[in-house]
């Protein structure tokens, strides 16, 4: 067994610095880019489709949980690894965006319900 570990071990670590590299380069390849993300909770998808989605600005990306199928036209290995870095991450809808080759988010989770549930202003989310 050890001999395969020994093996192994360099070609994982050699195999995740590769991935880490071309992710750093979608990150700098898509500086200045802002994601939309959400996913298919049944009380807030046909919500966000109709009332939020169309109100975004043409440059703002949708990034859509399907389960756990993401629907967007970026690479789906690259966006799995930015929504599992996500740092303010506090259930969906959460916004992304990339500046200086780094991942910055923001859930807004708390005001989006309190939008859709208790009726409070759009002006919330803005």
């Amino acid at each position: 067994m050890i001999p395969l570990m020994i093996v192994f071990i360099p070609i994982g670590h050699f195999n995740r610095k590769k991935f880490e590299k071309k992710y750093a380069e979608f990150l700098a390849g898509n500086n200045g880019g802002n994601f939309f993300c959400y996913n298919n909770r049944k009380n807030s998808k046909s919500y966000i489709e109709e009332s939020i989605i169309p109100n975004l600005d043409n440059g703002i990306e949708i990034v859509y949980l399907n389960g756990k199928k993401i629907e967007s036209k970026y690479s789906t290995e690259f966006i799995s690894e930015a929504l599992y870095k996500l740092k303010s991450y506090n259930r969906f809808p959460n916004l992304m965006k990339i500046r200086n080759g780094k991942l910055i988010d923001k859930s807004i989770n708390n005001p989006f319900y309190n939008i859709l549930n208790q009726n409070k202003p759009k002006k919330e989310l803005s």
